[in-house]
């Protein structure tokens, strides 16, 4: 399983990195949204794990972008954020094609591991 992790929190992108090693599974980061971005375009990935609020250039941008180069529908995007979305929000987030689910953060490595999985 390959996975990409793009979020801008180091500490919690390395904390997630080793978690998902000791499960044995290893993961792409990037802390920059924009090289992330660049990421999902170039390789294809098992799962992307994407932060919504990054300096720059939020998840949703990138999901948005991916979505009008009609390579969303190839994606299997788990966004976690620790923003507020309306109920509404998450429903239209979770109708695209490509997008798995919407995390809340904090969420707990266990729970994380599931979804991943799933």
């Amino acid at each position: 399983m390959k996975i990409l992790h793009v979020d801008d929190n180091q500490n919690l992108t390395r904390l997630i990195s080793e978690f998902l090693k000791i499960k044995g599974i290893d993961s792409v980061v990037t802390n920059d949204p924009k090289k992330g971005l660049e990421r999902i375009k170039e390789e294809k990935f098992d799962v992307v794990l994407l932060d919504n609020n990054m300096p720059g250039l939020y998840g949703t941008d990138i999901i948005h972008i991916l979505e009008n180069e009609k390579i969303l529908k190839d994606q299997n995007i788990i966004i976690l954020s620790g923003d507020t979305f309306t109920t509404r929000q998450i429903e239209d987030l979770l109708k695209k094609d490509g997008i798995k689910n919407l995390l809340k953060k904090p969420i707990s490595l266990d729970d994380l591991f599931s979804e991943i999985v799933r």
